[in-house]
């Protein structure tokens, strides 16, 4: 769901008192569970060592010392209270809506060992001095003459049960650290221009970023971050967009031009007019698409939510009837209790708090030896049934970075007048002066190749055209063709072949021409100007969802612990008219879908009722049949996407270059010497990456915002036989939902925030993965990050992902064997609770043993 349902193109409004001001920033996420995983952990630390000391009392003979029986009695009240209070309080809260829990079978197993434990210790005779205990397979045939203690049994229970949620909760907390990094990417401050209206003056002033309002005027000076989105008042230069589009080179900007908020400014000085600010900007935008995403739910959570909600009904339930049970059959009351509360104690599965957090702990540690960083548990359920693989060009198949690839003479008339040394040594000189990467990419170029530069005199940059400099041999001339053909250079027709030739397999390239009469001059001529190219499209993000005619909201819900809280919450509120919701444990999100009016305050009310926090931290409207957005939405506009227009008339005299400028007349009598190509390179790895991939039955697609060319070119290089290219954030996120609507489970890989999207839409069914090299917003969304950013490590995050998800099942699979192995036992009376506990603990050793197997992953 988009977050804004209509866009339109922001224009210049007057800076005013009344301008609009700036939105309020989305709240901070990931705070609640922050504070849950500390809560957890401080009462692990104070419940462990107790809980640790009780068992060994209560199952080692020879250490039961007079009266030990009533220190362990002691040293668990804290653990069953306090450090258990957690448990009992959600078990209470959803016991007061007439539901259950996991934490209501821990909260009951807890209650009912203690009251019993404690009942035998005052009036049951195992509170007599000189008693000593220890486990039988057979309750009823031991210990004759007093009733058996049980405090080991609910101790023990507490602290696995406090290990498991706080290693939960610590791993939770990293999934809100995706819109965190990505809030915090935009510029901190602005430098506000004010204009006195009497006089013109103006005067400058940095204030906070997020006190811009509407229609601002501020400055932006080479090297620094735009503040907001706007419009460009004065001045020209080349921003570095990467942020938005992923691709290596800036776009040239000028006067009229739209920017967008985050970018970076590279070269020239200048001044904006704010048009869209805070919540509204394209990067706040692109963080509720992120939010969205997240906030969905894949399947497998699904089945989760419903077993867990029949789950724990089914223990209690066996446990009343095991105490009926045994009752009618003539049992004495200990009898009875005692294998009712080892049907209970068994039946719990604590393994289960450790199985998949210590499976996720040691696979992802040594997923990090290979370079790969797995976050999560649900992702992992994935990769057995990925079959297609999208691949973001730059920076994942590419090395992102521009570098020479060829340099081209005349070849017409014989040998020419300048060698490829020689050209490219002239072109570099100047290009050295200049910091577009197409520049950098030759200066490079020329120096891997051992070819040393000539001293320039003089120089100037026609912005989104070339630059000129002043040799010796007289004046040289890099860029466009079609520039140098305006000026009247001679470009001969084997150089505008190889150009043609490099642009349509996706390079670029520039011609370097010799004009030897050019002179120096201290100013120069507007006769220079000229304009470039049409400007390519801006980008736009996407429409509402057809089948959201109303509304999408995201609710932050604090206070769940686990699935059943979750299918709770999606209960109620579905059962408002036109509500569907889908809570997400993980994210503690969740998407709302209206097809008929409720307020937020309503939705958040459901929530409270339920038991839980609920705050609606974004809502979506639908358009209204006029196309203007509803009321409550965030009309925007383009997003600011910086394109080529009209450059500047002058010269654009580069700071730090030669004190002189050149004139550039109308004609220039000079001749071109060489056309340059570059290329982002494709990585070593890639084509052996690909390669690996099919042996795993995937199918690799290469999706890019560059062009089709470019895209086919380095597919081709690297064995990827489908291309979808020109598409751009919106545009990606929509080709992962189309085929995930397709039937099949897709893998994105990226490393921009114009991948930011697409990775979160493909973990809601399928797996996102961020190169290490790319940004901290894709690095967070993503479910696994490639941190040595080798796409063969793409491959190998599959391998072991698939191995980690065999190592969980097993670990669900131990962590339940014992449990159902010894529930008939239980129900029989042959198991006494506190053989029960120890083997719960049995099953988390093995969970642990069987997790460490892991380490020798490839």
């Amino acid at each position: 769901m988009s977050t804004n349902s209509v866009m339109t193109t922001p224009a210049a409004a007057p800076s005013s008192p009344e301008a609009t001001p700036a939105s309020s920033p989305p709240p901070q996420v990931g705070e609640g569970t922050r504070a849950h995983a500390a809560d957890m952990l401080r009462r692990l630390i104070v419940s462990a060592p107790l809980g640790i000391l009780a068992a060994i009392l209560s199952m080692v003979p020879a250490w039961q010392f007079t009266g030990w029986q009533w220190v362990v009695a002691a040293i668990t009240i804290p653990v069953v209270t306090w450090g258990a209070w957690p448990f009992h309080r959600a078990a209470f809260a959803a016991g007061r809506h007439g539901s259950t829990t996991m934490d209501t079978l821990v909260s009951l197993g807890v209650i009912a060992s203690t009251l019993w434990s404690w009942w035998a210790l005052l009036w049951g005779g195992a509170g007599m001095l000189g008693m000593r205990m220890q486990m039988s397979l057979i309750p009823r045939a031991a210990h004759v003459g007093h009733a058996e203690i049980y405090f080991e049994v609910a101790s023990t229970i507490v602290v696995f049960l406090l290990t498991g949620r706080y290693l939960e909760a610590r791993a939770r907390y990293r999934a809100g650290d995706a819109l965190r990094s990505l809030l915090s990417m935009g510029a901190k401050e602005a430098t506000l221009v004010s204009v006195d209206p009497a006089t013109g003056e103006r005067s400058e002033s940095v204030v906070p970023a997020s006190s811009l309002q509407v229609g601002d005027l501020f400055a932006v000076r080479p090297g620094e971050k735009v503040a907001t989105d706007g419009v460009i008042v004065e001045g020209s230069s080349a921003l570095d967009t990467s942020l938005l589009t992923g691709e290596s080179v800036p776009v040239d900007a000028a006067p009229g031009d739209a920017v967008t908020g985050a970018t970076v400014n590279t070269w020239g000085s200048l001044l904006v007019r704010a048009t869209r600010v805070g919540s509204d900007t394209t990067l706040a935008q692109i963080g509720r698409m992120v939010a969205e995403a997240q906030a969905g739910k894949a399947p497998v959570q699904r089945l989760a939510d419903q077993i867990s909600g029949v789950f724990v009904p089914i223990v209690i339930l066996v446990s009343l009837l095991t105490l009926v049970g045994w009752l009618l059959a003539g049992g004495s009351v200990q009898a009875a209790f005692t294998a009712a509360v080892a049907v209970l104690v068994v039946a719990c599965p604590c393994a289960l708090g450790l199985a998949t957090p210590t499976a996720i702990l040691v696979g992802s540690g040594r997923a990090s030896q290979l370079g790969i960083l797995i976050k999560n548990a649900e992702i992992l359920e994935q990769t057995r049934s990925i079959d297609t693989m999208l691949l973001d060009k730059t920076g994942t198949v590419t090395t992102g970075v521009m570098s020479l690839e060829s340099v081209a003479v005349p070849s017409a008339g014989g040998s020419p007048e300048v060698d490829e040394a020689s050209a490219l040594s002239l072109a570099a000189s100047v290009e050295s002066l200049s910091e577009h990467p197409v520049a950098r990419a030759i200066t490079s170029g020329a120096s891997s190749r051992g070819i040393s530069l000539v001293p320039v005199t003089a120089f100037a940059n026609q912005p989104g055209l070339g630059v000129v400099g002043l040799t010796a041999r007289g004046g040289v001339l890099v860029g466009r063709p079609s520039w140098l053909a305006s000026l009247g250079v001679d470009v001969p027709s084997s150089l505008l072949d190889a150009v043609r030739e490099a642009e349509a397999s996706g390079a670029s390239a520039v011609v370097a021409a010799l004009a030897p009469n050019l002179c120096s001059a201290a100013t120069p001529t507007p006769e220079a100007a000229s304009t470039t190219p049409d400007a390519p499209a801006s980008i736009a993000l996407p429409g509402p969802d057809a089948d959201l005619p109303l509304a999408t909201l995201t609710m932050s819900v604090g206070g769940m612990t686990c699935a059943s809280c979750v299918r709770r919450v999606e209960r109620k509120l579905g059962k408002l008219d036109g509500v569907k919701a889908e809570v997400n444990l993980a994210t503690e999100s969740a998407r709302i879908t209206l097809t008929a009016p409720h307020s937020n305050e309503e939705l958040e009310a459901v929530v409270a009722a339920a038991g839980y926090s609920g705050q609606i931290t974004s809502r979506s409207e639908a358009a209204t049949t006029d196309g203007a957005p509803a009321a409550g939405s965030n009309a925007g506009g383009d997003t600011g996407t910086p394109t080529r227009g009209t450059t500047d008339q002058g010269t654009g005299e580069r700071e730090g270059a030669p004190a002189s400028s050149l004139v550039i007349p109308e004609r220039v009598e000079g001749r071109a010497i060489a056309a340059l190509v570059v290329r982002d390179t494709v990585k070593e790895s890639s084509a052996d990456a690909i390669a690996q991939l099919r042996e795993l039955g995937i199918e690799p697609i290469l999706l890019t915002g560059d062009n089709e060319a470019a895209a086919q070119h380095v597919a081709r290089q690297v064995g990827i036989e489908r291309v979808i290219a020109g598409v751009l954030p919106d545009g990606k996120r929509d080709t992962v939902a189309d085929l995930q609507a397709e039937g099949r489970t897709v893998a994105m890989v990226g490393d921009g925030v114009n991948d930011a999207a697409a990775l979160a839409q493909a973990s809601a069914k399928g797996l996102g993965i961020a190169m290490g090299s790319g940004t901290d917003v894709a690095i967070e969304v993503a479910d696994m990050t490639l941190m040595n950013s080798s796409l063969t490590s793409a491959a190998t995050a599959i391998r072991v992902s698939r191995r980690t998800l065999r190592i969980i099942k097993e670990n669900l699979f131990w962590a339940f064997f014992y449990n159902v192995l010894m529930v008939p036992l239980a129900i029989a009376g042959l198991l006494s609770p506190m053989l029960a506990s120890a083997a719960m603990a049995c099953s988390s050793v093995f969970v642990v043993l069987n997790s460490l197997r892991l380490r020798t992953a490839k």
